[in-house]
């Protein structure tokens, strides 16, 4: 499995909450701050419904650099590598397979842990 994403997939919140809703997942809105990450991975998958900014994802599966902006879907598998994650900060609504009020603890895993 890797991580996907899909430009110019939503023109609408209204779209993103409705998809969450269809495949069972839980929402979270957020504004992510600048960020770096080295390699990590998530114990749960996510659906990344870009509002605004852009998000930048390297997965070990592609090797390849993925770019998405406004209107982007990013779909990432539980337990997939990241390679590398950065971004000079963006607005998302993300569908989780887990809860958001259950996270606790760190949510970017170490990857000798997988």
């Amino acid at each position: 499995m890797k991580i996907g994403v899909r430009p110019d997939y939503f023109n609408h919140p209204s779209q993103a909450f409705e998809e969450i809703a269809d495949h069972g997942l839980h929402p979270l809105e957020m504004n992510v701050q600048p960020v770096r990450n080295e390699s990590h991975w998530h114990r749960f998958s996510t659906r990344i419904y870009i509002l605004a900014g852009e998000l930048n994802i390297t997965d070990s599966a592609c090797k390849q650099t993925l770019k998405a902006g406004p209107g982007a879907l990013v779909e990432v598998p539980e337990r997939v590598l990241h390679c590398e994650e950065s971004s000079a900060g963006y607005t998302i609504i993300a569908g989780l397979s887990v809860d958001p009020a259950t996270l606790t603890g760190p949510v970017d895993l170490d990857p000798d842990l997988l």
